[in-house]
């Protein structure tokens, strides 16, 4: 009598599993990880054959084995042991096998691998988008559904994954924007917005997820979240990485704007303005809105005399690298400083090492004690080393009277000075 050979089902996107028999091997067998780094690694691969010492060279090149044929051979009797193989080619065979010298995945083995499954559903998504749009559709639908995360995601040290796990995320952008290109066909947005939210789930740092999910709440009314998304993404990238708005994300906060709804009174848009909750530190924005502001208040001291100062502040040694230490200095400061000053001082961060620092209202000698008790109770703090913190203060508003030698010497290339950038 024949035996029926058990099928196993491997998990890769967002999570590694192997199941037999309904049982996960992963989870019978949780302190195997050398064992189950090989098995990976043969997946990952298992279009290539390997000789031990190449096989052992690429999976731990940093250790060094006298006996690596030895090692891996005893590797290999372990995997087995852990898949329940017999070994016997007359029965279910194995799932890596040696022949001629060499290691390699059995191509004739009864496995189901979720990445290769969603590989093939979105090759048969491009193939009919022209042909059959709907027909399209439901398979990049079926491979959004599968794709949980990115593959392998414990593999976090093994450079041998990236390469892999870019092409897959690759696929996943492909078949969510693609999704939302034939979705458009059809005006069913609804369906659309479950699929956005997971992408933007999957992966945050992706802008293109952002776009798509703001125009489709836009094409379903929903105006007033899309701009508070557009708010809460750019803020995040503005104040975690420094990355200002890019031109894409820019020309949809202009459309989004421009498609504001229409008021029967000047009481539902006073609603709408007042609806935000009122904060009491100073107003934190992009270098974009802070020259808005700056011509603004520029404005307002023509007319009435106003005076305003402006400082630029610099956090750290400007000669030194950008370092993850230094943007975690820099984030620190800012946030002690929007909490330090007026509700109507305007903060900006204008580059990865400098804050520029819009007060209204104030002579540059208030300024200056502003600044000074500000500088005081951050040193006075106890949580770790402060970096340095320099600043150069200017009252720019009302505009001053030139003087005619600084002029002069400054034409002559002899001297320089802070102006608005």
């Amino acid at each position: 009598m024949s035996k029926t050979c058990s099928q196993i089902i491997i998990t890769t996107l967002g999570g590694f599993d192997v199941f037999k028999n309904n049982a996960s091997l992963t989870a019978m067998h949780p302190g195997s990880k050398k064992i189950w780094e090989l098995f990976k690694f043969m997946l990952t691969h298992r279009t290539r054959s390997f000789t031990p010492e190449t096989l052992m060279e690429s999976l731990w090149p940093s250790e060094d084995y006298s006996d690596p044929r030895g090692t891996l051979r005893r590797q290999m009797h372990r995997l087995r042991q852990i898949l329940e193989e017999s070994g016997s080619v007359d029965q279910c065979g194995n799932l890596i096998i040696f022949t001629n010298g060499y290691y390699r995945w059995n191509s004739d083995a009864d496995i189901v691998i979720d990445s290769e499954i969603f590989e093939k559903k979105v090759q048969q998504a491009d193939l009919l988008k022209q042909s059959n749009p709907k027909g399209s559709l439901s398979h990049y639908l079926e491979a959004i559904e599968l794709y949980q995360g990115e593959y392998l995601p414990d593999c976090t040290e093994h450079q041998w994954v990236f390469s892999v796990r870019n092409l897959y995320r690759r696929l996943f952008l492909k078949a969510v924007i693609s999704a939302g290109e034939l979705v458009g066909t059809s005006n069913d947005f609804n369906m659309l917005l479950p699929i956005c939210e997971k992408a933007i789930q999957l992966d945050y740092y992706e802008e293109d997820f952002h776009l798509l999910y703001m125009e489709t709440l836009m094409r379903i009314g929903e105006k007033k979240t899309a701009l508070q998304h557009y708010e809460q993404v750019t803020g995040f990238f503005y104040h975690e990485m420094g990355v200002k708005p890019s031109s894409a994300f820019k020309s949809i906060y202009k459309k989004i704007l421009a498609t504001q709804e229409v008021h029967q009174s000047i009481d539902t848009l006073h609603t709408e303005l007042e609806s935000d909750e009122s904060s009491e530190s100073a107003f934190y924005c992009e270098p974009i809105i802070f020259r808005s502001i700056y011509d603004l208040e520029k404005r307002r001291s023509e007319r009435s005399g106003y005076q305003t100062v402006i400082s630029l502040i610099t956090v750290g040694d400007l000669e030194s690298s950008y370092s993850a230490t230094s943007e975690s200095d820099l984030k620190m400061f800012t946030k002690h400083l929007t909490h330090s000053l007026r509700k109507g001082d305007v903060v900006t961060r204008w580059n990865e090492k400098q804050l520029l620092v819009l007060l209204p209202g104030l002579t540059e000698e208030t300024m200056k004690k502003v600044l000074s008790r500000v500088l005081l109770a951050y040193s006075q703090r106890q949580d770790g080393s402060k970096p340095t913190i320099r600043h150069e203060l200017r009252q720019i508003l009302p505009p001053q009277k030139p003087n005619i030698s600084s002029m002069q010497a400054e034409a002559a290339g002899k001297t320089s000075k802070f102006t608005d950038a």
